[in-house]
């Protein structure tokens, strides 16, 4: 996957960790984070979600090198109990494209099915978030 620095990403955190300073330090880089608010984040149980830190895409020459890196800390979170999400706020993006085009093209029942779906996983993260 490609990422930018206005690409999302999606955690909900553990009751416990093998090794929480490492969470912290990888919350840090990724998402640029102070010490403070990555700490809450790491002991934050319900959903949360940040932006990719923009000061990762200026460490490295090209896009690639960076969207390893990316990898790399979404892996180390995964390791440690972390669970990520990321591909979703771009195929929810995606799909709003979609159905725009199925609006410019007078499909309105299929853009209709587009737009709904969008709002059902709004909708059930607003309610993950509240809980």
């Amino acid at each position: 996957m490609s990422y930018s620095p206005k690409s999302k990403f999606t955690i909900i955190c553990p009751n416990s960790y093998t090794n929480k300073v490492l969470v912290i330090k990888t919350l840090r880089e990724l998402a640029g984070l102070g010490l403070k608010e990555a700490k809450d984040a790491s002991e934050t149980l319900t959903p949360q979600h940040f932006n990719i830190a923009g000061s990762l895409f200026f460490q490295f020459t090209n896009s690639a090198a960076a969207d390893n890196r990316i990898e790399d800390l979404f892996r180390i979170l995964r390791i440690e109990g972390v669970k990520v999400g990321g591909a979703v706020h771009s195929l929810l993006d995606e799909l709003r494209e979609l159905a725009q085009r199925a609006i410019d093209q007078e499909e309105d029942e299929l853009a209709n099915e587009i737009l709904q779906l969008v709002l059902a996983e709004k909708l059930r993260r607003n309610d993950d978030g509240s809980q």
